[in-house]
C-alpha cells in the first residue's frame, strides 16, 4: 500500500557538524525528530519502511539518510491510500509551539513545504501526535485509509 507516514527519531547526543547531501552542515541537538515523508513509488510503504529501518545505507538518497545513522527509530506513523498528507502534516507540525524546524528546506526537495523535519527537546504525546495526522487526513472524503502505528526497539 502507498501512503504518507512520519518517522519519530531519537538522537542520545549532540551531533556536531553533519553534513546533510547539498543542503550544508548542521548541529542536530538530542532529543526527538519527526520526520515527515511519502511513499508511492514502488513497494509503498512497505519498501520505505525497511529502507527506514536499515541505519546503514551504501550512498545516501534521501536527506533523512544522512541523519539515520546517528537516530534511534523509535516509530512510525502510516496512512496508507491514495492522497498525499505530506503538506499538510507539515503544515500542521511547523503550527505546534513546541516544535521546531532545525534544518530549512530538508526533506522538502519535490514539495513547497519549509522543511519535513521537526524537533522537539521532549517526546511528544501520543495524542498530539494523534491530532496533528488524524485531523488533515479525516478531513478528506471517503477514501479507503489505513492507519497505523509501528514501533521499534530503536
Amino acid at each position: 500500500m502507498k501512503g504518507t507516514y512520519i518517522l519519530v527519531l531519537q538522537l542520545d547526543r549532540l551531533v556536531p557538524g553533519l553534513r546533510i547531501g547539498k543542503l550544508g552542515v548542521f548541529d542536530f541537538a538530542p532529543g526527538f525528530y519527526l520526520y515527515v515523508g511519502s511513499a508511492f513509488g514502488a513497494g509503498g510503504l512497505a519498501a520505505r519502511l525497511a529502507h527506514h529501518r536499515r541505519v546503514q545505507k551504501p550512498r545516501p538518497h534521501w536527506h533523512i539518510d544522512y541523519l539515520r545513522p546517528e537516530a534511534r527509530l523509535r516509530e512510525a506513523w502510516t496512512v496508507g491510500g491514495p492522497e498525499r498528507f505530506e503538506c499538510r502534516w507539515c503544515r500542521a507540525l511547523a503550527a505546534v509551539p513546541a516544535l521546531s524546524a532545525p534544518v530549512p528546506r530538508f526533506g522538502a526537495g519535490d514539495t513547497r513545504c519549509c522543511t519535513h523535519l521537526f524537533y522537539s527537546p521532549r517526546p511528544l504525546r501520543s495524542r498530539v501526535l494523534t491530532s496533528m495526522i488524524l485531523e488533515p487526513t479525516l478531513q478528506e472524503p471517503a477514501f479507503h485509509l489505513r492507519i497505523e502505528i509501528h514501533s521499534f526497539d530503536g
